[in-house]
């Protein structure tokens, strides 16, 4: 371990300094450690840390510089929810180990977590996976966001992590003001500002705040989808949910519109297309003539599902209004990557991936919203 080097880049982290913290937190860790960046995830940065006897850890951090919205890249909150969430005997969340706010150490707030060796799916489609594993993982997928949805937040602690009531009001309200933030935030080499995500942007607000959803509040993950849940390595079942940078307490709606979006949010619809497709968009296989031989549970049974063990049927409440949010909040979240990436923020060299996906979820939502707008009945002009 001691032996091994790495090419430096804008992300490292300094070893020694992190290494002697974590010895307190970590009583089996052996020095030295090597800390190496996953991926290219947008948000909080995240790295192994493996130390001397190839122990494998994980770190998640707050990316460094200015930070454009005061509600994001609270690493505490995290923390927080997955250590309650580690009480509740069998739920899938690693263990975590100890949450840093000194920023002396490694430069932003971090917390370190155990590694979960399994499999992290990317691709919405399944491929990877045999029809039959494919069916039997959708239902643990759906089975474990039905139990994370029936767990009471106050009973494990989680008081005061987020309002019981007015989510979807409040959340548009929130979205409004942060791509507001969002574009008058200015190009680094140049000097221009981003601009609106969408120039329709305040229809869609407007009307998703007319026909809010009503109330009801649990647990809620913010990002539940297959490529932020880890698979054991040899069968089609989730052992352990990541990425909890989103969650908050407010509507379980919002995570069963989102999970189920490769049904629904298609790569190939008009309004969407163009483009890659995002992680919660699906390809053929979910073509109702295709769903048996791909392996592919109905939306509709995957929903009875979470019916049946949440006790409560979200198609019964304003669906397509959540539909038009989740692709709100998508093309929301996709400006704030432009915008962490030209005023070089970013906490990834891929961020124009997703530039596209500004445009045509605000595109797609827009179109969901004057074809119910169509729909509305007309007021008597007498």
């Amino acid at each position: 371990m001691s032996g091994i080097t790495k090419a430096k880049t804008r992300h490292d982290l300094d070893d020694t300094v992190l290494g002697k913290y974590l010895v307190y937190y970590l009583p089996n860790l052996k020095l030295p450690i090597l800390s190496t960046k996953i991926g290219y995830g947008q948000s909080n940065p995240t790295y192994f840390v493996d130390d001397a006897d190839n122990t494998r850890y994980i770190l998640r951090k707050k990316p460094t510089g200015s930070i454009i919205s005061p509600v994001a890249h609270q690493v505490d909150r995290e923390y927080r929810v997955i250590r309650a969430l580690g009480s509740v005997e069998g739920f899938p969340v690693p263990k975590v180990y100890c949450l840093c706010m000194d920023d002396s150490v490694i430069g932003t707030p971090f917390y370190v977590m155990e590694f979960v060796k399994g499999r992290i799916i990317t691709d919405p489609d399944l491929k990877d996976l045999s029809p039959s594993d494919r069916r039997s993982a959708w239902f643990s997928l759906v089975s474990t966001l039905a139990w994370l949805h029936s767990i009471d937040p106050d009973s494990i602690g989680l008081q005061g992590f987020g309002k019981k009531t007015g989510f979807y009001t409040r959340h548009c309200n929130t979205f409004s003001r942060i791509e507001t933030q969002q574009s008058q935030v200015k190009d680094i080499s140049t000097g221009k500002p981003l601009g609106r995500a969408h120039p329709d942007f305040d229809e869609i607000v407007n009307f998703i705040r007319r026909n809010v959803p009503g109330d009801r509040a649990s647990i809620i993950h913010g990002d539940y989808k297959f490529d932020n849940i880890i698979l054991h390595p040899t069968e089609p079942r989730v052992i352990a949910l990541l990425d909890w940078e989103l969650s908050t307490i407010g509507h379980p709606l919002m995570d069963v519109v989102y999970v189920v979006g490769p049904y629904w949010n298609r790569a190939s619809k008009a309004g969407i297309s163009g483009g890659p497709a995002r992680d919660d968009m699906g390809g053929e296989v979910y073509d109702t003539q295709n769903l048996v031989a791909s392996g592919m549970p109905t939306m509709d049974e995957l929903l009875d599902r979470y019916t049946e063990i949440a006790g409560w049927d979200p198609r019964h409440d304003r669906w397509e209004i959540a539909k038009i949010f989740h692709l709100m909040r998508g093309g929301t979240i996709s400006h704030g990557i432009q915008a962490r990436t030209i005023s070089g923020q970013a906490s990834s060299e891929f961020s124009h991936v997703y530039f596209e996906n500004t445009k045509r979820s605000l595109g797609a939502a827009l179109n969901m919203v004057r074809e119910l707008k169509e729909k509305e009945p007309r007021k008597s002009s007498l």
